[in-house]
């Protein structure tokens, strides 16, 4: 039975990340609480491990699409992948199945989406905040940023559990959302301070068209005919991440068609492309203007490991695996050295916008819209794209500015200040132009971070765990 439980909380958290079916993820974390409820510290290890991996499993098999790149070893990535996100599932169940109070489930489960986003080997990809994209309950994010919600869901689902023995607790679990959506609605506002036009352009090349040299002459056409389609009353063309195969800086030849549309449009244009630094590579964006000026507006910092560099490279030498490192990822990148806003735009790289603490600090700095170019061609149509972009709505509900991803083939969209849909683009060829509203000020997660919700969750943790159940007093012996 338990098994069971498990497989389903598996499957359920899994479905919960598909539009329009977030609120599956309280059932999903309430079937998996359910499973490790007083298992006793070896079987919750155990059934955590189960409930992780096989949610892992099924979230990544988005990277299938990797196979045509590199081969059959997309498979083994899913696989150590499902199992590295299965460890830390598996912790949570070991103390979750030693003592399973309200308080060990809810400041537990926090506690372990907060670990799994730390660190460079940190991935938030699920994490339950996505699931309430578009939701009023996103909107307490500007509390508490994406554990608040962590917290919340899981307390919700907690009270659930207890509530099959203890009826009195299905009032509590109302708390959860009570809570969430009156922190939301009481939020302060940031305050608008003008507009922005901006033309997304979304040239839907397909990834293996994208990498091969041979392609470049089309792949310029393409962009040629997409911004002659831009009008000229825009503020900003963005083009997405890696827009092209060639390195735009080094190889003037392929720049120029980018060069030639912002000299005639009379507007800057920001384009992603690899650039070289010395003997260093990195993930940019470049802006150039109508007056020929052309600077790098942002390096990519939070790189992807085992995407754009490999963690312990020497050791895989060591080890005798280089060789086989080498075949599917050559050479690392080089992280940028510096996260500052573009004047009034703030700039994050793709796997960046996974991450809460990059736009919180460009809004912090000043950004008052942020912007996300992204390639995920290398995914093709699946599922993990939308989780990518409902991210979109977490780092704009945190930061109380309006968020906007621009996508090689999707998804191209955007969300307001608190956390709703402002539009979403076909998944086609096209310039999409957004008229969006320029926020300033800080949100109070912009201020204060993470902290708050990382003490209430430890106070939950410790408090569900020292706290010893009392059997009833025995009566005084009668005289």
């Amino acid at each position: 039975m338990r098994i069971a439980l498990a497989l389903a909380g598996a499957g359920l958290l899994w479905a919960s990340f598909f539009p329009e079916l977030g609120g599956l993820s309280f059932l999903a974390l309430g079937l998996g609480f359910l499973a490790l409820k007083d298992a006793g510290p070896k079987r919750g290890l155990f059934l955590g491990l189960l409930w992780g991996a096989v949610f892992f499993l099924l979230e990544f098999t988005s990277l299938r699409t990797l196979a045509p790149f590199i081969g059959p070893m997309a498979y083994g990535i899913i696989v150590l992948l499902a199992l590295y996100g299965g460890l830390f599932f598996a912790v949570f169940g070991l103390v979750a199945g030693w003592r399973s109070s309200l308080w060990v489930l809810a400041g537990g489960w926090t506690l372990m989406e907060m670990a799994r986003g730390t660190g460079p080997l940190g991935f938030t990809f699920g994490s339950v905040p996505p699931a309430l994209a578009g939701t009023p309950l996103v909107a307490a994010a500007a509390v508490g940023g994406p554990w608040l919600l962590s917290l919340g869901m899981a307390f919700t689902a907690a009270a659930l559990v207890e509530s099959l023995r203890r009826p009195k607790f299905l009032g509590l679990a109302l708390l959860g959302p009570l809570l969430l959506f009156g922190l939301g609605a009481l939020a302060p506002d940031t305050k608008s301070v003008g507009q922005t036009r901006l033309a997304l352009v979304q040239p839907n090349i397909p990834q293996a068209d994208r990498l091969d040299r041979t392609k470049l002459p089309e792949i310029l056409n393409r962009y040629e005919r997409l911004l002659a389609q831009v009008p000229s009353e825009v503020d900003l063309i963005v083009i997405p991440e890696n827009a092209t195969p060639a390195f735009l800086r080094i190889e003037r030849q392929y720049l120029e068609p980018f060069a030639h549309a912002t000299r005639e449009r009379g507007v800057p244009i920001l384009v992603g492309t690899a650039d070289l630094v010395g003997e260093r590579v990195r993930n940019t964006m470049l802006l150039i203007r109508p007056d020929g000026q052309e600077t790098v507006a942002y390096a990519k910092m939070h790189l992807v490991p085992f995407g754009e560099y490999v963690p312990g490279r020497t050791l895989f030498d060591r080890i005798g695996l280089g060789a086989l490192i080498d075949q599917f990822l050559p050479y690392d990148q080089s992280p940028g050295e510096r996260l500052e806003p573009m004047g009034i735009y703030g700039i994050v790289i793709c796997f960046e916008s996974s991450f809460p603490k990059p736009s919180r600090v460009l809004a912090r700095k000043g950004a008052e819209v942020l912007l996300a170019p992204t390639n995920d061609a290398w995914f093709g149509r699946t599922r993990i794209l939308w989780e990518h972009y409902a991210m979109g709505s977490l780092r704009a509900a945190e930061t109380g500015r309006v968020f906007l991803q621009a996508g090689q083939t999707g998804i191209t969209g955007g969300w307001g200040p608190d956390g709703r849909e402002l539009a979403r683009f076909p998944r086609e060829e096209g310039v999409f132009v957004v008229e969006v509203q320029r926020f300033s000020g800080r949100t109070p997660y912009t201020v204060v971070g993470d902290f708050p919700v990382l003490i209430i969750a430890g106070g939950f943790l410790i408090w569900g765990l020292t706290r010893v159940k009392r059997g009833p007093r025995p009566r005084a012996p009668h005289p």
